[in-house]
């Protein structure tokens, strides 16, 4: 673990064979909208916070309580037919700056993998160009390892054969492949660089047909669109300006 980055635990939960879901932001805010939605819809509860004196000083406020900008959230471990799923959610509410996104995404990997996680969804929004009216945007998969692969399917998203991720979902990506680590990262396409929460509800879509033993429902995220695009688009604005990490870029 990176010692500019510090993982401090609030609380110690059994995460064996959890699902770790990570939400940056990037184009769409895709990540943070799919992060702070399933926090939300599953009642998680605080774990942790990732922190380092190199992050901005910034307190995020919400419903008047502080708290920090990256923080880890985790559930109970709910079973349904046979099957057992349990999420622990990694959010910030800002992009870190692109020279520490190799030693925080080290990190990350190394404390999944000490609490036994052992599956990484990384949620990203990548910008596909203007839409004809009524053309629905696509979601796209891709794998750390060549084992995973048949998570793109289950998902039921495309898979992404060619071009570049970059950011906090890249470096995952290459991580995982050096550590045999199986990390899933499922990019939103999005018409344009604005908070986009329909693009952010396909993501929690393909995640809702991985994670069985867990119902998620879409419908009061896609009615509650505008109002969560303003909150997340607030909180984007108020950060102190970062240095933005590459977001990833489809070719073909």
């Amino acid at each position: 673990m990176s010692d500019s980055i510090k993982i401090h635990e609030i609380s110690k939960q059994k995460l064996k064979g959890a699902v770790l879901i990570v939400g940056f932001p990037s184009i769409g805010l895709v990540g943070t909208i799919v992060a702070n939605f399933l926090i939300n819809t599953l009642k998680l509860e605080q774990t942790g916070v990732i922190d380092s004196s190199r992050f901005p000083a910034i307190s995020v406020v919400k419903d008047g309580e502080p708290h920090n900008p990256m923080r880890l959230y985790a559930g109970e471990q709910i079973c349904n037919d046979g099957t057992c799923n349990q999420v622990v959610v990694c959010v910030s509410e800002f992009t870190p700056p692109a020279e520490m996104t190799k030693d925080l995404v080290e990190s990350l990997v190394d404390w999944a993998g000490k609490n036994g996680c052992t599956k990484v969804i990384s949620a990203e929004g990548f910008n596909s160009g203007p839409k004809d009216e009524g053309e629905s945007n696509d979601i796209y998969g891709i794998t750390s390892t060549a084992g995973a692969r048949s998570w793109i399917e289950e998902a039921k998203v495309k898979p992404f054969t060619y071009g570049t991720v970059g950011g906090i979902t890249g470096s995952l990506l290459n991580e995982g492949k050096l550590r045999g680590m199986n990390i899933l990262g499922l990019l939103a396409e999005v018409s344009e660089d604005s908070p986009d929460a329909r693009a952010a509800a396909g993501v929690i879509k393909a995640i809702d047909e991985l994670l069985l033993a867990i119902e998620l429902d879409i419908e009061p995220l896609l009615k509650e669109a505008e109002s969560l695009e303003q909150e997340v688009q607030v909180v984007r604005e108020q950060a102190p300006p970062e240095v933005s990490s590459a977001v990833p870029r489809y070719i073909g």
